[in-house]
């Protein structure tokens, strides 16, 4: 098969960008912030921003106390615990909430989460998110968060993370990760290596030299050290926008997917453990492609990419030199797909290929091409032979793309794919009102039974199990410092659920968090407190009603915001309940002199849609 080589090319422009380190020293300097909680800086903060102009990077500390960042557990052993593993097990719950997800803003410029007591930055159109299942059973994931109205690229753009616990069946709500001082955050990636957890983001126009952005964590996504990629040239034919997937070879070299220019995706290499980066060359046919490792010796499969196809189907790729060549595109077994869509692959721990994606393309309501004969949703497909052929499976239980005139059909959109240490399956969906979380094992997929799901099975029994994490040493062995005391329930069917009372303590013996669990929900009362003592906000949930009031404080104690929350509601584009949270009742809001400022009535996640839906004034 012919190779198509695609050179980097290093022009003369180019070439007078690159400057010595002396000459680097003695450029004017344009200083950018990054505001993030726990984020420290690493030495590679800097980067040419253009031959007259270095780019310093700087951390700025967040003044809000990120709980996604907070009362994380580092112990490990109990995230082996699943659901037996030659069962069929098939869950879904929503991975956001709705303020912000997908609902009109209040006014020309006001969004709705704020409204709902959310962080600024938490905005409307939640995308292309990097997901990872963590050492100690958590998935995270990474978001860009763009305001109603405004363009994916605009500098508003902010990164967003919501955390799962393990155990739990409710995300944390969404906040802000990251956001860049006056220029774009866009399309996140996130990788684990062993215990060491990856971080890639794009944004646009930051410069050539500025390809993405990088932050590693040790802890599970506790706190993170920020670096910027070092290039010996300035990048071409690429957009800022990195993929789903990364990996390395057995000589520890770093492979990380992003975008090119076009219907195209390409590789970046880091030989040096993430420092400094350069473009493999080739190109792939197809933009936003997965590409899995085929064998360690470079031979690579590319799948996909949005707005092309070959003879009606997704472009296939491969590569036998990590991604230095490509072959020529040819029709893969999977239908081609458009606007807001992507398909994402990854390897199982049982050494088969997974990957999922949608059948439809939404925006031009176009049905698979003929010889496809799973339907038009979207589906899981499966492969023990490096891809040579394919189980597929229809992925039931969805929700369509948040667009109105595209609800026909259920979506993936941006879908992300994990596998977890206990070899559970995770696919979180984008542009969905909400974004969902799917989970199932591999016996799943391979099941020829009817999926029968109900996001309230009746759970009882199961083993209660009490569990106590210390804080470590400089050297890593545990004090006689509390970190973290909790229950579990580990069910008859092998699930691992949290269930009792949970507390976090800071390493000074403060508490920081406490709640109680009911078979995977958040019952009763929670309270999380800064490392100073004051109280930052308090729940109260009544699993009977499936609702929950939500009162966040100022630092000296007088409420800010009150709001009230649906935790298990019905989507908005399909009469489907699941577990997860919509506004939905009164939302109070106080200045630090404790005189109320403004009250609203969400109904089902939206202001003004209902006659008792709107805005009280404030006289």
């Amino acid at each position: 098969m012919r190779r198509i080589t695609l050179l980097m090319a290093v022009a003369a422009a180019t070439a007078a960008l690159t400057v010595s380190c002396q000459g680097k020293k003695n450029l004017p300097t344009e200083e950018i912030e990054v505001t993030a909680f726990h984020f420290t800086e690493s030495k590679y903060m800097t980067a040419l921003k253009n031959a007259d102009t270095m780019l310093v990077f700087k951390i700025k500390d967040s003044d809000i106390t990120a709980f996604n960042q907070s009362a994380v557990r580092q112990q490990e052993a109990q995230a082996d615990q699943a659901p037996t593993a030659e069962t069929p097990y098939f869950n879904v719950e929503m991975a956001l909430p709705t303020p912000p997800a997908y609902v009109s803003r209040f006014g020309k410029d006001r969004e709705l989460g704020p409204l709902a007591g959310l962080d600024e930055g938490v905005f409307y159109h939640n995308h292309s998110a990097g997901l990872e299942a963590l050492p100690n059973g958590d998935l995270l994931a990474v978001y860009f968060s763009t305001p109603a109205g405004l363009a994916e690229a605009d500098p508003a753009t902010t990164f967003v993370q919501s955390r799962l616990r393990f155990g739990s069946l409710e995300w944390d709500l969404p906040e802000v990760f990251f956001a860049t001082e006056g220029y774009n955050d866009q399309s996140a990636l996130l990788w684990r290596q062993g215990d060491k957890l990856w971080f890639f983001g794009g944004g646009r126009a930051i410069s050539d030299y500025v390809p993405f952005r990088i932050a590693v964590s040790e802890d599970n996504g506790a706190t993170w050290t920020f670096s910027v990629p070092q290039l010996d040239s300035a990048a071409t034919n690429y957009t800022a926008q990195p993929v789903s997937n990364a990996f390395a070879d057995p000589q520890g070299n770093l492979y990380m997917v992003c975008d090119s220019k076009g219907s195209q995706s390409f590789l970046w290499k880091s030989s040096d453990g993430g420092i400094h980066w350069q473009d493999q060359g080739g190109r792939t046919g197809g933009r936003h492609s997965t590409i899995v490792p085929l064998d360690d010796q470079g031979n690579l499969l590319s799948i996909g990419g949005k707005n092309a196809s070959v003879e009606g189907w997704s472009p296939l790729n491969t590569s036998s030199d990590w991604g230095l060549t490509w072959s020529e595109s040819v029709a893969s077994p999977f239908p081609p797909l458009g606007t807001a869509q992507r398909p994402s692959m990854i390897r199982l721990a049982s050494g088969h290929l997974l990957l999922v994606s949608d059948a439809y393309i939404h925006k031009y309501h176009k049905d698979p091409p003929a010889g496809w004969a799973y339907g038009n949703e979207p589906f899981v497909a499966i492969s023990k032979d490096n891809g040579q052929t394919w189980r597929i499976k229809t992925i039931p239980y969805g929700l369509p793309h948040n667009n109105p005139t595209r609800l026909t059909y259920t979506s993936l959109g941006y879908v992300t794919l994990r596998q977890s240490d206990n070899g559970m399956i995770h696919v979180l969906t984008t542009a969905n009102a909400n974004n969902l979380h799917f989970e199932f094992n591999e016996a799943w997929v391979w099941s020829d039974e009817e999926t029968v799901w109900t996001p309230m099975v009746a759970l009882e029994g199961g083993e209660l199990k009490q569990y106590t994490e210390y804080y470590a040493d400089a050297k890593g062995k545990a004090t006689k410092q509390i970190k973290s005391t909790w229950s579990a329930r580990i069910m008859p069917d092998g699930r691992y659920l949290l269930d009792g009372e949970m507390k976090d303590y800071y390493g000074d013996g403060r508490l920081q968090h406490e709640v109680t669990y009911s078979y995977g929900r958040k019952t009763g009362s929670e309270n999380f407190w800064d490392e100073q003592g004051c109280l930052l906000w308090h729940w109260d949930r009544d699993l009977s009603t499936n609702t929950g009031v939500w009162t966040r404080y100022w630092p000296d104690g007088n409420k800010k915001s009150e709001t009230t929350w649906n935790l298990l509601p019905t989507a908005r584009d399909r009469d489907r309940r699941y577990i997860g949270y919509v506004a939905d009742g009164p939302a109070r809001h106080w200045d630090e002199q404790g005189q109320l400022t403004a009250e609203y009535v969400f109904e089902n996640g939206s202001l003004g849609f209902a006659p008792n839906a709107g805005v009280i004034e404030i006289k």
